[in-house]
This record gives structure tokens, C-alpha cells and sequence, in this order.
């Protein structure tokens, strides 16, 4: 947890799981009822709402990951959401090679929205300076609100120091992403390296712990 979110007011910080209209947990613990814009970075795990079925199913199955949210996929119909992912999150071997490969063909599909969502990738070579490192996963509504999905029970700050610095943080990381063309050559040389294991070789990445699902 950043600096921000170890020293800011105690009493701006909200630890309540927040619900939707309809009282169902929303994606990653995040009131999304009544957003107007949304800006998602991740570090650990496919948020929920790029999440193909088979990388889903696969996240239920670590049950810490289940209860931060990281299963949850809705999103209301035209909210203006901005996702930025390390190229590290899809390095994490979820659900075993097909989910994998399932998975990135759905960014590739997504890099190149008709809608309000914008995916970017900060690469894994992406020269960065001290202030650009990676950072655990966050979520920030309208600017007013930040939401770290990093215990069962979702943070929610609310100060507007915390808010800043976490929007800050999310413009740096997202002028290291890249998106559009760069982006989908970037994503289809990553699935190029997922081609199918050669009969009766075994996979070693196939079932293979998932280490951040527990610390998202």
C-alpha cells in the first residue's frame, strides 16, 4: 500500500464492501452506480470486467481473489471506463494455456474499441523512474474516490489528498502504456509465444500457482 493510503485521514477511509442498486456485490467492491467515468489500473490479475468465462472461473477457484472481487464483470451499459494493465498481469498463468490464450484474444479484441472503454499495456521492458514502479491495483471513481481491492474488504478513500495522488499516479502510468497498433502487435506476439505444446510434452505452466491472486 502506498504512502497515501498508510497516512491518510482515517476517518475519509470507508472499509465497507459498497453494493449495487440491485444489492449484489459490484465489480471489485466498486460503487459504480451513478459513475460518470471510471480509470482502472492492474498489476495482478485481468480485472473482472475484460475477464473472458475460462479466466473467471479460474480466479474463483483462489477463494482470497474470489472475495476481493477480482470474479465480477458487470458494468453499466456506456460507462466511459479507462483500463491500464502491466503486461506482467497476463505473465500470471490463469486456468492453464487455452484460458490464457482465450484471454489475451479478448484484449486483442478490445484494444481497438467501438466503445467507451479504452485498454492500454505498460510493457514489461517500459523504462520507468522511481514514481512510475508498479503499484498494487486501484480503481478511481470521477476523481473523487479511490477503491484498492487489496483485502476482502475493499478500501475506499475519499480525502482529496489520497484521491490526488492516486490520480496522479494513474496519469503517469498511463503515459507509459501503450495502446491502439502498438498495443495489439504488442498482445499478438505474447499469444504467438502460447502456441499449442507439441504431443506428449507436458505444459509446466499448466496448473501453476497463481502468486499475486491472493495480495490483489
Amino acid at each position: 500500500m502506498t504512502a497515501s493510503a498508510r497516512h491518510g485521514n482515517r476517518r475519509s477511509t470507508s472499509v465497507a464492501r459498497p453494493s449495487s442498486a440491485s444489492g449484489l456485490p459490484t465489480t471489485w467492491g466498486v460503487p459504480w452506480h451513478g459513475a460518470r467515468r471510471i480509470q482502472i489500473y492492474a498489476s495482478t490479475l485481468v480485472p473482472g470486467p475484460l475477464q473472458v468465462y475460462g479466466y473467471r472461473e479460474a480466479v474463483r477457484s483462489y477463494p482470497l481473489a474470489r472475495e476481493c472481487g477480482h470474479d465480477e464483470a458487470v458494468l453499466p451499459s456506456g460507462l466511459p471506463v479507462t483500463f491500464v494493465l502491466e503486461e506482467s498481469v497476463l505473465h500470471h498463468q490463469v486456468g492453464g494455456h487455452d484460458v490464457m490464450c482465450a484471454q489475451i484474444s479478448h484484449l486483442l479484441g478490445v484494444v481497438h474499441p467501438a466503445t467507451n472503454h479504452s485498454v492500454s499495456l505498460i510493457p514489461l521492458h517500459a523504462a520507468r523512474t522511481p514514481e512510475e514502479l508498479p503499484m498494487e491495483p486501484f480503481v478511481i471513481i470521477d476523481s473523487r474516490q479511490v477503491v484498492l481491492p487489496v483485502t476482502p474488504v475493499p478500501l475506499v478513500l475519499e480525502h482529496r489528498e489520497q484521491t490526488s495522488r492516486y490520480t496522479a499516479a494513474f496519469a503517469r502510468l498511463h503515459r507509459l502504456a501503450i495502446t491502439g497498433c502498438p498495443a495489439s502487435q504488442h498482445l499478438a506476439g505474447l499469444l504467438s509465444t502460447l502456441e499449442p505444446t507439441p504431443a506428449g510434452r507436458t505444459d509446466i505452466r499448466e496448473g501453476s500457482d497463481l502468486p499475486c491472486a491472493a495480495t490483489a
